[in-house]
């Protein structure tokens, strides 16, 4: 289900919905929009995108192949991978585009099916590959116990998101950074 290769046009679709979406907000997004922006016919955009579930479901594919190269990146790093990963997800806290864009596809999902379905595999992803990692550092657990604790951390990685990203005022970056390789590694490394 994921994207490998993406026609220049249909990029360009998915950065204009991208764009749109985080700068205008979801209450708004439509197909139509999206052309409009465009400056393309509403035909001419279903014809790359047939519904807004299919482009939803593209968007979110796009965002997870970001995150896939990053998890790719911190796997090969002869660091240890979830700090590489920490680091990353920190790093990008200061980036309001992308934080408000996965903010918007986030309230999309609670508003409509094909936002909700589209987020739901991001996230079914994004743990698989949060896995991965629980299984290097730690080979003993079972895989029960490798999804569980990959979807706390992903909860946590994502928690950040929400509560520190745009720029919070009077946060220490290197502190939470160290708090959550701190806690992680707990999670991960914990008999329980």
């Amino acid at each position: 289900m994921m994207m490998t290769k993406i026609s220049p046009k249909k990029e360009q679709i998915l950065t204009t919905s991208a764009h749109l979406l985080a700068t205008k907000g979801g209450v708004n997004f439509s197909m139509r929009t999206v052309a409009e922006e465009m400056g393309m016919r509403l035909s001419n955009l279903q014809y790359y995108f047939p519904t807004l579930e299919k482009l939803f479901t593209a968007l979110v594919e796009n965002i997870l192949l970001l995150v896939e190269r990053k998890i790719t990146s911190a796997l090969k790093s002869d660091a240890e991978p979830m700090k590489i990963l920490i680091d990353i997800v920190c790093s990008e806290l200061d980036d309001v585009y992308n934080c408000q864009l996965m903010w918007e596809i986030w309230a999309l999902s609670e508003r409509t099916e094909e936002a909700h379905q589209a987020i739901a595999l991001f996230y079914q992803e994004y743990i698989k590959k949060i896995a991965t990692l629980i299984h290097i550092q730690n080979p003993t657990l079972n895989s029960d116990n490798i999804q569980r604790r990959a979807l706390i951390i992903v909860s946590l990685l994502e928690g950040v998101w929400v509560v520190i990203g745009k720029k919070r005022p009077n946060i220490e970056l290197d502190k939470i950074k160290a708090d959550l390789q701190h806690t992680i590694d707990l999670i991960i490394n914990s008999s329980c």
